[in-house]
């Protein structure tokens, strides 16, 4: 007998045409697009089995930007504590109706802008759900929504999204550049209402900013998480290349002993020391660091040659 507490549950037809039809809305695209759905479903749903350092029923979830809900749906048909938020409703009604027919009173719908969710708001969510929506949030807001999770979150962030595959737009942050691309979401002139009836847009703001890859991780390191790693498998066959799922855990920075310069730095620190320009016992002047220069970019340049300065 199986001790598996993983069970198929007998959902409804008009549930499972909700979800089989996700991303058809406004007459776009084919059934194929929701179905293709499931092997997302699936990956988030393994990610927060294997990881969660407690059982489904134990487990605070927050859904940002649920549509339907169906992530929702899956957490609280394992027992899972969950808020549903959007700031539209066309989509996020039809869950609600979803969730009241299938009897899921650890499950809520709220209509509300993420924006201005916070730990004063919503409180503390072990597990974080962040799909489909930090490529619609611009600069510099996406950086205040990134902090309000990172304080919300006890255990991990799941996030789903699209990333700029080259750079080409800068914005700054806390001292800290971050490289990715602006995207036009909605004409400069269109009203509101244009706006929000644009179902698969932006809530309001006409631009968008989709970091790199890189941009992305290092931000995410700067706003606190201890750790972040891009999620490959359970597989999505035909992912686009510009669209990953990544894990953001809120851990205590480890300490090592094997290598003690490394530890109390930051990632900036320790990047100067690894390119010589930076001893691990000290902090040298700008000047120092100026004087260093030069010779480490010989270094490379020889080394790229496959030469090497040797001290005799």
């Amino acid at each position: 007998m199986s001790t598996s507490a993983e069970r198929v549950y007998d959902l409804d037809p008009e549930t499972l045409d909700l979800f089989r039809l996700k991303g058809t809305y406004g007459g776009c695209g084919t059934v194929q697009i929701g179905n293709a759905n499931g092997v997302k479903v699936r990956r988030v749903m393994q990610i927060a089995s294997d990881l969660a350092r407690a059982p489904f029923p134990q487990l605070r979830i927050i859904d940002f930007a649920c549509g339907e809900g169906v992530y929702a749906i899956e957490a609280a048909l394992r027992g899972a504590e969950v808020v549903a938020l959007d700031a539209r409703t066309e989509r996020m009604k039809e869950g609600a109706k979803a969730a009241e027919r299938l009897g899921l009173t650890k499950l809520r719908f709220e209509q509300t802008d993420v924006r201005n969710v916070n730990l004063g708001s919503h409180g503390m969510f072990d597990v974080i759900f962040f799909f489909g929506i930090l490529y619609h949030l611009d600069y510099p807001g996406v950086f205040r929504v990134l902090r309000n999770i990172y304080q919300m979150c006890r255990q991990f962030l799941i996030i789903d999204t699209h990333i700029a595959l080259r750079g080409g737009d800068s914005v700054q942050h806390n001292g800290q550049n971050y490289d990715g691309r602006r995207f036009r979401e909605h004409a400069d002139a269109d009203s509101e209402e244009v706006r929000r009836s644009r179902l698969g847009g932006s809530l309001d703001n006409a631009f968008s900013f989709w970091f790199t890859k890189e941009s992305l991780f290092r931000c995410l390191d700067n706003v606190g998480f201890s750790c972040v790693c891009e999620c490959i498998v359970p597989l999505e066959p035909d992912k686009p290349e510009d669209r990953i799922t990544i894990v953001a855990t809120k851990g205590e920075k480890v300490k090592i002993s094997s290598y003690p310069w490394v530890n109390d730095k930051s990632e900036y620190e320790i990047r100067l020391f690894l390119n010589d320009l930076t001893p691990p016992s000290s902090s040298p002047s700008i000047v120092s660091r100026a004087k260093e220069l030069p010779k480490s970019i010989i270094k490379r340049a020889l080394h790229t040659a496959g030469l090497e300065i040797r001290r005799i």
